[in-house]
């Protein structure tokens, strides 16, 4: 269990790095066109929040109780929150949803298999 939650944490935090990267180019291109668009604040706050998320998932990976996987859980569900919201206006933040919703459900399912361990 260890080590699925330091794969889906190096995972994570790859992706929230290229979001971060890419979301850092666009909210610079938005601010040099004056285009009115938000796509690169949204990119970095659901960047941020995946990071941290991740952070959280490989800091706490070995302690007994499930803190790491519940703050990771909420951070990835904001971040899932977020970028499902903007997807009807910018459609590739789906995708990025997507990620976050699938770490988020793993978080849910690893303490859901901590507790089954505990109980039986």
């Amino acid at each position: 269990m260890k080590y699925i939650k330091l794969w889906a944490g190096i995972l994570g935090l790859a992706i929230g790095g290229y979001i971060l990267i890419v979301s850092c180019y666009e909210a610079s291109w938005n601010v040099l066109t004056a285009s009115g668009h938000f796509n690169g604040i949204a990119g970095i706050v659901i960047a941020a929040l995946l990071l941290a998320g991740s952070l959280f998932r490989i800091a706490m990976r070995g302690r007994m109780d499930e803190y790491g996987s519940v703050i990771s859980m909420i951070l990835f569900g904001i971040a899932a929150a977020i970028a499902f919201a903007v997807s009807p206006i910018y459609h590739y933040m789906k995708g990025w949803a997507i990620f976050c919703l699938i770490l988020g459900i793993l978080s849910v399912l690893m303490i859901m298999w901590k507790h089954s361990r505990l109980e039986g």
